[in-house]
């Protein structure tokens, strides 16, 4: 049984790739700040102070590191957004001092980002090459990667999943969408004509998993859906599949940024972002279009 240390396991794709792992025959050790007492299987760390025991790194063949404050659970003021950004440096840096000092058997380190760094509105069809916008989200995600690097330096191999909207039944974009579907409130956002780089949480874990497995893909991997939907499609896939109706016409971008300040935005991002690289790595998706996935999710 391999172990596998992984941060950010309380969240929601966190606890979807415990359960991932764990089918495939995974022993999963979350790193958190509040263990179960009782629970072994919980390591306590603290990235603000940075607190981490360096023997819990030990026999451990990958580390998957997810952890980081939801950009989308908050309005920005100015101390979330320094918590965003405190959140995946600090836990990120914890983990590379940690790892320097510690009998380590690590064979792959795979660290998420997000599609944020490309900026909210990146030109033609974007691939992993494309350079990094200014923004806030961008400068997180650049932060973020940029801490990855001192793991790389010790002869680690470093993966990162640059994360787009994930479809889940149990938070997000899909939750919240079809919280306001059951009312018949479901509108599409701006125009309803963004692409939105979204990939389903199951595929996001295999890829993960999948990432773990394959030291040699090192770097930055889109990971998104092959086929991007836009936001309009993606509202009425939701409604449809609820059995609710979408005729509300699109909420427009002017009352979003009024009503969600700088992070309004973010909502608006029309980003086509590519995933050819990790295909032709030789990774298989098994949700390829929005329609399939979607289905899957809100299945009775």
């Amino acid at each position: 049984m391999t172990k596998i240390i992984l941060t950010g396991g309380t969240g929601n794709i966190g606890k979807t790739l415990t359960k991932a792992l764990e089918k495939v025959g995974h022993e999963v050790y979350t790193l958190t700040r509040n263990p179960k007492p009782g629970n072994k299987q919980h390591i306590f760390w603290e990235p603000e102070k940075g607190i981490l025991d360096p023997k819990y790194l030990s026999e451990t063949e990958s580390i998957i590191h997810l952890a980081g404050a939801g950009v989308a659970d908050h309005r920005w003021t100015k101390t979330y957004k320094d918590e965003i950004m405190s959140s995946r440096v600090l836990g990120t840096r914890l983990l590379a001092k940690a790892l320097a000092q510690a009998n380590h058997q690590l064979k792959s380190f795979v660290s998420a980002s997000a599609v944020g760094i490309y900026g909210t509105h990146p030109m033609g069809i974007v691939s992993e090459e494309y350079p990094a916008d200014n923004n806030f989200l961008a400068n997180v995600c650049v932060a973020w990667e940029e801490e990855t690097k001192a793991i790389s330096n010790l002869g680690i191999p470093v993966s990162i999943a640059r994360i787009g909207i994930v479809l889940s039944k149990d938070g997000g974009f899909v939750k919240e969408i079809g919280n306001l579907a059951k009312w018949g409130l479901a509108a599409p956002l701006g125009n309803g004509q963004m692409n939105v780089p979204w990939i389903h949480v199951d595929d996001l874990c295999r890829m993960l998993i999948f990432l773990s497995k394959h030291p040699e893909l090192q770097g930055p991997f889109n990971a998104v859906a092959p086929n991007v939907a836009s936001n309009a499609e993606l509202t009425k896939l939701i409604a449809k599949n609820l059995n609710r109706p979408a005729f509300l016409p699109p909420v427009p971008g002017f009352v979003l940024k009024f009503m969600m300040g700088e992070m309004g935005q973010m909502l608006l991002s029309d980003q086509n972002i590519s995933a050819e690289k990790i295909c032709a790595s030789g990774f298989g998706f098994n949700y390829l279009y929005a329609k399939d996935a979607i289905r899957q999710i809100l299945k009775k």
